[in-house]
């Protein structure tokens, strides 16, 4: 544990600020892309889903039109589904994300205080190197 008697101060709230102002904040931004159509494209180069495209195009060629919509049907029916799996799955992961970010130790206002390392700051690495050398 780290303890206070070092003749470091930390940072206070306004140095804090001003450095995520100057540098940004301690984490990466993700360029999000649009869900929707990332996973219909997923799902449209599936080769399974090709082969039952093609299977309805057949059909529909040899004058089976409603054998042709049903499997184009179950085809929308799958996407749906799988859809909504993806969906909930990444829903579940940016909340798992959430909860297992990792903490650390900083030195504020000659305290030392246990914060989301999102919040360090330039200045709180330099500090924690410090100590630890």
């Amino acid at each position: 544990m780290l303890s206070t008697h070092f003749d470091i101060n930390g940072l206070n709230n306004n140095e804090v600020l001003e450095a995520r102002k100057k540098y940004g904040s301690n984490k990466l931004d993700y360029k999000k892309n649009n869900p929707l159509l990332e996973s219909l494209k997923g799902f449209v180069t599936d080769p399974m889903i090709l082969l039952l495209l093609i299977a309805s195009s057949i059909y529909f060629v040899s004058g089976k039109r409603i054998d042709s919509l049903f499997l184009v049907g179950a085809i929308f029916l799958l996407y749906a589904i799988s859809s909504y799996q993806n969906a909930r799955s990444k829903n579940a992961l940016e909340k798992l994300k959430e909860i297992t970010k990792p903490q650390c130790k900083v030195i504020r206002k000659y305290k030392t205080e246990e914060i989301k390392t999102s919040f360090v700051t330039t200045k709180q690495k330099k500090l924690k190197q410090k100590i630890w050398l």
